[in-house]
């Protein structure tokens, strides 16, 4: 993958169980500061700690800067994690920040899931949090393509035991055609200004016809967890 020209591999941001490279892109002095102090990501990161034991095979869709499977990785002894993410450039960054933690049971890919096997635009933008498949009105930073993987191909590969999904609006019908046999714990990040009411509807539907309930012991504010047991 391009990119990743801005890391320093002498200098780090310590945040948790992690150390960040210092970089002059992604860690902007908004992020440098919710890694300092430990807010980064808190609310999806406590979800899927939550989720995830010994032994899970995750499934990390919109791993961006790998804050989340880096934490997985740290605090619980999975099997593995696959991320999946449409930025390649952020990619390069959390390959870096893996490496520097020592994390080896990571595979990241630069790609994203979907029904069929394509390659489609993505909008990287600044902030890096606002990049998706999603275009919008008024600008939309940089149009890139990216391979679509077909979502039952992947999983079915993987096997995860846990899927964790942060995909700015993508999360409406994914699991619609997402094999969820197997698998025991979700963890979606709502993005209700994108997927509105009828995205809400249809995930939970989703959910429902795989036997996935709602968990309240890993949902708080815009975090929601589905669990099979």
């Amino acid at each position: 993958m391009d990119g990743g020209n801005n890391i320093d591999p002498t200098g780090t941001i310590k945040s948790r169980a992690l150390k960040f490279p210092k970089d002059g892109t992604y860690l902007t002095g908004k992020v440098r500061g919710l890694l300092r102090s430990g807010d980064y990501e808190k609310d999806l990161t406590a979800a899927a700690l939550k989720a995830t034991r010994a032994d899970d095979r995750v499934l990390d869709l919109g791993c961006g800067l790998g804050f989340v499977a880096g934490m997985i990785a740290k605090r619980r002894n999975v099997e593995a994690i696959f991320g999946y993410d449409g930025n390649p450039n952020l990619l390069t960054y959390a390959e870096a920040m893996l490496a520097t933690n020592g994390i080896s049971n990571v595979t990241l890919t630069h790609a994203v899931l979907g029904k069929r096997k394509s390659s489609v635009p993505f909008y990287v933008r600044a902030p890096f949090a606002g990049s998706s498949l999603l275009a919008q009105e008024g600008g939309d930073g940089t149009e890139i393509q990216v391979d679509m993987i077909n979502v039952k191909t992947a999983t079915n590969a993987h096997k995860p035991t846990v899927v964790i999904c942060d995909i700015e609006g993508g999360e409406a019908d994914l699991f619609d055609d997402m094999p969820l046999k197997g698998v025991r714990q979700v963890v979606v990040k709502l993005h209700p200004g994108h997927i509105g009411h009828d995205g809400m509807m249809g995930l939970f539907k989703a959910m429902g016809q795989a036997n996935l309930s709602y968990d309240p012991r890993i949902s708080a504010g815009r975090i929601v967890g589905f669990s099979a047991e």
